[in-house]
């Protein structure tokens, strides 16, 4: 019998070849999977960031909710609602008298006050006169 032949031998340099591609495909595979790491902690930074904002905001919001809820409060108060009234509703309680004064403006001069004047004729005898003449 005759000894079994023993397998070829593979030239060196096709194992060397597989060697670096194999190499090659692990480093690109790497750099693609660091890759993506890298984009997702820097995704999860941006969010917490975000996060932070948003809950200074919900913060702020929520202090904002609870003083508007006072001033509504407030607003609806029995006290709140006279002093509205008689301040801006010009509204006055049964016996009260309601005065507005009002505010001569610029266009319009003040009238002068004008007292009795001292010799002056009754009004009945200056219309007589105007009216037929002096007597």
């Amino acid at each position: 019998m005759q000894p079994p032949t023993p397998p070829s031998p593979v030239p060196p340099h096709s194992s060397s070849r597989q060697n670096r591609i194999l190499i090659a495909a692990g480093i690109i595979v790497f750099l693609l999977v660091f890759g993506e790491l890298w984009r997702r902690i820097s995704q999860a930074a941006d969010l917490r960031n975000l996060e932070h904002k948003i809950g200074a905001q919900v913060t702020e919001l929520v202090g904002e909710s609870s003083r508007m809820g006072t001033l509504i409060a407030g607003a609806q108060s029995d006290q709140a609602v006279a002093d509205w009234a008689r301040s801006h509703g010009k509204l006055v309680l049964p016996g009260e008298v309601l005065i507005q004064p009002i505010a001569p403006t610029s266009s319009t001069p003040a009238p002068a006050v004008a007292g009795p004047m001292e010799n002056s004729p009754p009004n009945w005898m200056v219309w007589w006169e105007w009216l037929w003449g002096a007597e």
